[in-house]
C-alpha cells in the first residue's frame, strides 16, 4: 500500500520505492528499538549502493486508537529513528487502528476495486483514527464480496490514479496527517 502512497505525498518526482519483504517487529522491540531500525537502515543503504538514498518509512499498525498513548509511542519512535536514521529523512506510518483506517480517507476508491464497495456516510465524517479493528469494520459495513487485506494495495492504488490522495483530504485521521505531514517535509526531488 506504502508503494503507492510514498509517490503520491512525496514532494516532486519520486524516486523508487523498494519494500523490505522481511518484516521488523517494533511492537515488541521495547528497549531493543534501536538494533532493528539499524537493519532497517543497512537494508536501506544496501540498495542504494548506486544510487541515492533519499528517505526512510516505516509502518507500523497501532493496534489502538489515536490517544494519549500514540502520542507517546509515535514520538519514542521517531526520535529513536532520526538518531539512527541521521543521514536521512524519515516518516512513520504507525496507524491508529490500522492502515485500513487511511483508506477509509478515500471513499471513493472503494467502487473502483469492487462495484458494489460503498463506505457508510456516518463512516466519512468520523474520526477515523478512533475507530478500532477496522479491518472487521469493513468486512461487516461495506458489502459483498467481504474486504480482505489483500484488497488495500489496489484501493490505494485507485485512489491515487483518481487523484484523491493528499495531504489534507476531506476525512479525519491524526495518524495519517502526521505520516502527510513528515513526507511533505522532506527535501524536493528532481
Amino acid at each position: 500500500m506504502l508503494q503507492h502512497l510514498v509517490p503520491a505525498l512525496h514532494p516532486g518526482k519520486c524516486p523508487d520505492v523498494i519494500a523490505m519483504k522481511k518484516p521488523i517487529r517494533l511492537a515488541r522491540a521495547q528497549a531493543k528499538l534501536s538494533p532493528r531500525l539499524q537493519q532497517i537502515k543497512n537494508f536501506a543503504e544496501g540498495h542504494a549502493d548506486k544510487a541515492k538514498l533519499v528517505g526512510i518509512v516505516i509502518h507500523a499498525d497501532l493496534d489502538a486508537v489515536a490517544d494519549d498513548n500514540y502520542d507517546k509511542v509515535r514520538r519514542r519512535i521517531a526520535e529513536e529513528m532520526r538518531a539512527t536514521f541521521k543521514e536521512y529523512p524519515s516518516a512513520l506510518a504507525l496507524a491508529a487502528y490500522e492502515i485500513e483506517a487511511w483508506l477509509m480517507l478515500f471513499p471513493e476508491a472503494f467502487p473502483k476495486v469492487k462495484p458494489g464497495w460503498r463506505l457508510r456516510e456516518a463512516d466519512c465524517r468520523r474520526d477515523l483514527a478512533k475507530l478500532e479493528k477496522t479491518k472487521e469494520h469493513l468486512e461487516k459495513y461495506l458489502g459483498k464480496p467481504p474486504y480482505s487485506e489483500s484488497h488495500a494495495p489496489a484501493i490505494m492504488e485507485a485512489a491515487v490514479k483518481g487523484g484523491h490522495v493528499i495531504a489534507r483530504p476531506t476525512g479525519n485521521n491524526r495518524s495519517y496527517r502526521d505520516f502527510a505531514d513528515e513526507i511533505s517535509g522532506w527535501k524536493k526531488s528532481k
